[in-house]
């Protein structure tokens, strides 16, 4: 999916082939960098979207080239998406973690004038947007600058009355900007429930109710109070799609509060039931295990190798279940299992990028 090229002979290639350029942008301690190979740029919808639409580059932001491109494109956090166009004028640009969906999406938001960041800007700073497009400039240049989607947004507070908070753009500043529920943007979801729902739909709703509570239990996931804590779960439960978010969450909250019994319990409850067809989401737990075995004793890292162990042997394992099953192999003294998975890491890095290559034989090396 990407090019290995110069900066300079990136330009010529997408002018030639009348391109945008995709790049990047990474750093090598990044963990949602890391995320985003593993899950998301291997992905085949994503490689064939991008490779029809772009010329893809990833580049690291401490060294070479990547130096130099971080101070022009104003680069702060990884991983940054840059798109670009032959002149290497900035078009559209986004950032974080994200899904294979919500990527793609990203994608045609560069190609879409009305949504790409780089023409929205020259139009704001130009004063040419209304209040509907100021609304949209937030919205895209929250993953990207917060700062300056903070700013563009408390100009939009100034002007706009409940009124307007009744419209679909209005909506969209709820659906995008609510996140915890002290909030007036979650009152005014909550105090007009109906009318948003009868405009966007229940799922939409939901997902920002899902959103809100996440975030509180994400802040509270070490409070001693289990009633507390379950009582947000189950509702949870009425509003969450994912099936993977409460099965963490529940496991999450064990580990995090020393409790090893209850951990073994419960994920072995989630896979045999909710996880039973869901090997990532199972690898995603055991990983998570591996990060508390230690003031857990052994116990914790011994279910971690339950987990993984039903993950890997599913019929085509992914990169990251491969990689998670040869690191806790060799964590719990089962190096021979742990080399040969090892190995098999190595090979299908090879499919994925150099980087992650790289990533495997360390892995691999340091097993040895």
């Amino acid at each position: 999916m990407f090019h290995e090229d110069s900066f300079q002979n990136i330009l010529a290639l997408a002018k030639k082939e009348n391109k945008l350029i995709f790049i990047d942008c990474y750093t090598t301690w990044c963990a949602p960098c890391k995320w985003m190979d593993k899950y998301v740029f291997i992905n085949k919808d994503v490689a064939s979207y991008y490779n029809k639409n772009f010329i893809n580059v990833k580049l690291d932001m401490e060294k070479g080239e990547g130096l130099k491109l971080r101070d022009t494109y104003g680069v702060k956090s990884f991983p940054t998406y840059l798109y670009l166009n032959a002149e290497g004028e900035l078009v559209h640009k986004s950032g974080s973690k994200m899904s294979v969906e919500r990527f793609i999406e990203e994608g045609r938001n560069a190609l879409n004038p009305k949504k790409a960041i780089g023409l929205l800007a020259k139009n704001y700073e130009k004063g040419f947007l209304n209040l509907d497009d100021k609304v949209q400039y937030a919205i895209m240049l929250k993953g990207a600058d917060g700062a300056k989607s903070k700013k563009v947004l408390n100009e939009i507070y100034s002007e706009v009355d409940s009124n307007y908070m009744q419209t679909y753009s209005g909506w969209k500043i709820i659906e995008a900007f609510t996140d915890n529920n002290q909030s007036n943007l979650f009152k005014t979801l909550n105090n007009n429930k109906k009318h948003y729902t009868e405009m966007a739909g229940i799922e939409s709703v939901n997902k920002i109710y899902e959103r809100v509570l996440l975030n509180d239990i994400y802040s509270n996931l070490e409070e001693k109070d289990s009633l507390l804590f379950f009582s947000k779960l189950d509702s949870l439960k009425n509003v969450s799609l994912n099936s993977r978010t409460v099965p963490i969450l529940h496991c999450d909250y064990y580990l995090r509060n020393m409790d090893p019994e209850n951990f073994i319990k419960t994920s072995n409850y989630y896979v045999d039931n909710d996880l039973k067809n869901d090997p990532e989401t199972i690898a995603f737990i055991a990983r998570s295990a591996t990060r508390y075995s230690q003031p857990l004793n052994h116990k914790v890292l011994e279910q971690a190798s339950v987990l993984i162990t039903k993950a890997y042997r599913t019929e085509s394992p992914s990169y990251g279940t491969v990689s998670t099953y040869a690191d806790i192999q060799n964590k719990i003294g089962n190096k021979e299992e742990a080399i040969r998975a090892g190995e098999l890491a190595v090979k299908m890095a090879d499919t994925i990028s150099s980087k992650i290559k790289k990533i495997a034989e360390k892995n691999l090396q340091d097993m040895q």
